[in-house]
């Protein structure tokens, strides 16, 4: 059902003499039975808005801040083991990649989806913040440095770095137009799993960890309890309600690893996985991680190359 905004041949012929034509009244074609009743612009070709129990005002008024770090009491402590260091590496620079994520997602339709954007908002600022507490791990509280790659990057590596810079914004329209309102399934499904992954990675780096550095390590794992909720839940209610965004879901995930943080793949990765997943406890919940959405989707899950090269000691 639409709304018409056109005066209806029942309508009384109406007389240039009596001045203006009355405005109609586009509340006389609302829906009043069935699943748009009472929406003035809501018809079948507009997916209904998804609402979960996930509060998104709340974690709005909640607000951010920087996490506090002692770097001299890290230091007084012993400083950080070297294979801690390059495993802290790779997830402050995935921690670091949500302002491309939301890019990614914000340049197409899914920004249309007012409940995504305003949690997007805050959880940009939270995503800063957590990365920005990991690097001042690593750097000392450094001003300009950042975490350095132990491992130089492919050439195919720069190949794709030119993927998102250049011609990621250009093919926006095309996925617009190809998937339409269903895209944000796929972002939020991505999304859910590179929460998760970075939360079960962190908890596998905080078990080496004491003093100072687990304090702050802990935190930045509690601050990711938010952002799991809530693109889980967007995801999963995506998924369930629709064959189609399940598709588009899908067809996301099987385009890159939503580890690569932003689309760029990070050269230490890998060996960083050797350090995260020693234990089999870890593996599993990295796995457990894509798990608990790729269980809801159609056809078989495509290996994560990721997921694939964790060390397999003790399984």
């Amino acid at each position: 059902m639409t709304v018409d905004l056109t005066v209806g041949s029942s309508t009384p012929a109406h007389d240039a003499q009596d001045g203006p034509a009355p405005t109609p009244d586009p509340h006389t074609s609302m829906p009043r039975e069935g699943p748009f009743a009472g929406h003035l612009h809501l018809d079948g070709s507009i997916t209904r808005v998804l609402l979960t129990d996930f509060d998104v005002a709340e974690y709005v008024r909640r607000g951010t801040g920087r996490l506090d770090v002692d770097t001299a009491k890290v230091e007084a402590e012993g400083g950080l083991e070297e294979p801690v260091r390059l495993a802290l590496g790779a997830l402050q620079r995935l921690e670091s990649s949500a302002l491309a994520e939301s890019r990614a997602m914000l340049a197409t339709v899914t920004a249309n989806e007012a409940r995504i954007t305003a949690f997007l908002a805050t959880w940009l600022v939270d995503r800063y913040w957590q990365a920005r507490a990991l690097r001042d791990l690593l750097t000392g509280d450094h001003p300009v440095e950042r975490p350095t790659l132990r491992h130089r990057p492919h050439p195919l590596h720069a190949l794709r770095r030119i993927h998102v810079d250049r011609i990621q914004p250009l093919i926006s329209p095309l996925w617009n137009e190809f998937a339409g309102e269903a895209l944000a399934a796929g972002h939020m499904a991505r999304m859910a799993i590179q929460e998760a992954s970075l939360q079960a990675a962190l908890h596998a780096v905080a078990r080496r960890l004491s003093g100072e550095a687990l304090r702050v390590v802990e935190t930045v794992i509690e601050r990711h309890d938010a952002a799991v909720e809530f693109f889980t839940a967007e995801a999963s209610g995506r998924i369930i309600r629709s064959p189609r965004e399940a598709a588009v879901a899908r067809l996301v995930l099987s385009l890159d690893s939503p580890l690569d943080g932003g689309g760029i793949i990070d050269p230490d990765l890998k060996p960083a996985l050797q350090v995260i997943g020693a234990e089999s406890r870890d593996r599993a919940a990295l796995r457990r991680a894509r798990y608990e959405i790729t269980r809801l989707l159609p056809a078989p899950d495509l290996p994560d190359p990721y997921l694939s090269s964790l060390p397999r000691t003790g399984e």
